[in-house]
């Protein structure tokens, strides 16, 4: 066969063979094909905005959060309740003389206690929403993540399913010059070596794509069987300024719940030192007195006033005061440390951006193997730099993607530094 026909069977082969499976088996028994996915028609995909609307609606982690937050509601609803009355029935009985005591009493906490420990659970309350905020926020990037996860991963396999194929139409092509003695077994067997090893890399990609998966299936309450990414990992909006993050992530949950709470810790102090009020207690009823066959009542009504001599509140005051320093504290280091967090997060974001635009604008990789294959069919090229043309083309669109996927991971980090979405429409938010 002349050299000049090698194009031609190249180009015959592309259209005769499947584009999902590698033509080698054939001939080669021993380079099995790897085995086929499943058929999409039982594929279930979801886009990234849907997979966050999932995971907010019927995630257990979601769930868990709104549990938390009814906790924390009917904590507030109990607190400043005013203490239940008392009924006491006692009857005496001396001398011939009965006496029948039905009385009622209530402790009167009339000096605001009650108003500030009211007070002091809808602050709590405050900051239970304000933790389940950052709450939610991480749970959107640990699904971000996930999906990211999955869809380079489809990508990936994708990519070298399609180099399987490129590759077996030039093992089959050279099978065809073998037979008719225009080109060594060496060229076939070389050929046939990386087709092997390329096989290898679709396998450990399938199953990285099957542990993504179910990684993502487990976030969203679903099986994994057919699940699937719908997307791109090209970037979709502009990655917002530095300051506008600084002053986002100052209205971040957990540093918002630690305002909260060490607001509540000073309401339950000002609580605390009213006990230092005595407070007053009522009885009324009626006494009933029985001597002989004659019978008399009368109304009965008491006064009692607690005397705080030992226990003035001082104890709980001071654990209370205490508290509220440390919680004060605790979310002073976080502000530092959230700020750092963003301005490191936002420096990769950024990097790895500027990274993937580079390298996506050096230009197509596929244009070596055009150039590689007439070489080749013009015999100034070998079968190894064919190869290494083949295996250039391949390794840059798997490194363009892992570039793309660093970077949507990137911009995940950021928002869970950050406290809210920068990418989607908080970000629009931001950038406004």
């Amino acid at each position: 066969m002349p050299r000049l026909l090698f194009v031609s069977v190249l180009l015959t082969l592309s259209t005769l063979l499947p584009a999902d499976s590698p033509a080698a088996a054939e001939d080669s028994p021993d380079v099995p094909p790897p085995p086929a996915m499943p058929a999409a028609g039982g594929l279930r995909a979801f886009t990234f905005e849907e997979a966050l609307r999932r995971a907010e609606e019927v995630s257990p982690l979601s769930r868990a959060i709104g549990l938390g937050i009814e906790r924390a509601r009917a904590d507030a609803r109990a607190a400043g309740l005013w203490p239940n009355p008392g009924l006491s029935v006692s009857r005496e009985e001396s001398a011939g003389v009965v006496e029948r005591f039905d009385n009622l009493s209530m402790d009167l906490p009339l000096w605001g206690r009650l108003g500030l420990e009211k007070d002091a659970g809808l602050r709590g309350l405050a900051a239970e929403e304000a933790s389940a905020r950052q709450e939610r926020i991480e749970l959107r990037a640990r699904v971000g993540e996930a999906f990211f996860d999955l869809l380079l991963a489809q990508e990936r396999t994708a990519a070298l399913e399609a180099g399987g194929t490129r590759l077996s139409e030039l093992v089959e092509a050279l099978r065809a010059r073998e037979r008719e003695g225009e080109s060594s077994g060496f060229d076939r067997m070389r050929a046939e070596r990386e087709l092997a090893d390329l096989e290898v890399d679709l396998l450990e990609a399938r199953g990285g794509q099957a542990g993504a998966r179910a990684a993502l299936a487990a976030l969203l309450a679903l099986p994994s069987d057919g699940l699937a990414a719908a997307g791109a990992l090209d970037a979709a909006v502009p990655l917002p300024g530095l300051e506008a993050l600084r002053a986002l992530a100052q209205s971040r949950g957990d540093v918002a719940a630690f305002d909260a709470q060490a607001e509540q810790a000073d309401v339950r102090a000002r609580a605390a030192r009213r006990r230092a009020i005595p407070e007053p207690s009522i009885t009324a009823g009626r006494k009933t007195t029985m001597v002989g066959g004659a019978e008399d009542s009368g109304p009965v009504f008491g006064l009692a006033l607690s005397i705080p001599l030992f226990n003035r509140g001082q104890g709980d005051r001071g654990v209370a005061r205490a508290e509220a320093d440390l919680l004060r504290a605790r979310r002073d280091a976080l502000a530092r440390e959230v700020e750092a967090r963003v301005e490191a997060a936002h420096a990769d974001a950024a990097t790895r951006r500027a990274a993937e635009q580079r390298y996506t604008a050096a230009g197509d990789p596929d244009d070596l193997v055009t150039i590689a294959l007439a070489a080749y069919d013009a015999g100034a090229m070998r079968i190894l730099e064919l190869l290494d043309a083949y295996r250039t083309a391949l390794t840059a669109r798997l490194r363009t993607l892992d570039l793309h996927a660093a970077a949507r991971q990137a911009e995940v980090n950021l928002g869970r530094a950050v406290g809210a979405d920068v990418t989607g429409a908080a970000g629009a938010e931001v950038d406004r």
